[in-house]
């Protein structure tokens, strides 16, 4: 799987916060992690399909109303 960025990481501004997002692969998985300006821990999302169609989710579990809203805006900025 190669990189799904235009460039090697990016970075989005929701509610003035500025999130870094990187792109990585483990075991054929593409994953994408997220560094926070704020004083918020970093957080790991994925695509995942189900019934209801593809939806994002948080690594480990919990955290799924972020990963839903940052996932939304990590795909404007994906390759197509």
């Amino acid at each position: 799987m190669g990189n799904l960025f235009e460039s090697e990481n990016i970075e989005i501004l929701i509610e003035g916060v500025k999130i870094v997002v990187s792109e990585h692969t483990v075991n054929d998985q593409q994953i994408f992690r997220l560094m926070f300006s704020d004083d918020r821990l970093p957080l790991v999302i994925t695509r995942i399909s189900s019934v209801s169609g593809n939806l994002w989710t948080s690594i480990p579990q919990g955290r799924q109303k972020e990963a839903e809203l940052f996932g939304k805006e990590i795909s404007k900025h994906l390759k197509t």
